[in-house]
């Protein structure tokens, strides 16, 4: 991800070259920011199913990137999974990032 200076701040550039947002400070008062800009999650979140992909459930949805890459927001890399799934796939292919 690039890093852009505006306004005296630099923000992250989300892959379509459009400023991110910050999302939130930690209890250290460091910044988090989104993994994308608002118009790639807006789509992103159009093409999510009514149905988990993988085991056809209908509870608790989200957008799974496919190939575990945040910034790689096409559409073919994202599916719909229900929480459990998501889990289970995280854990499977080790895309979870350790507290440190």
């Amino acid at each position: 991800m690039r890093i852009v200076r505006t306004e005296e701040i630099e923000r992250p550039i989300c892959a379509c070259g459009t400023p991110v947002m910050r999302t939130h400070y930690t209890v250290k008062g460091f910044a988090v920011w989104s993994s994308a800009c608002a118009n790639c999650r807006y789509e992103a979140r159009k093409h999510k199913k009514d149905y988990c992909e993988k085991c056809g459930g209908a509870n608790r949805l989200s957008i799974d990137h496919i190939d575990g890459n945040r910034q790689n927001n096409k559409l073919n890399n994202l599916q719909t999974l229900c929480k459990p799934c998501h889990d289970i796939k995280t854990t499977e292919n080790n895309e979870w990032k350790p507290k440190k």
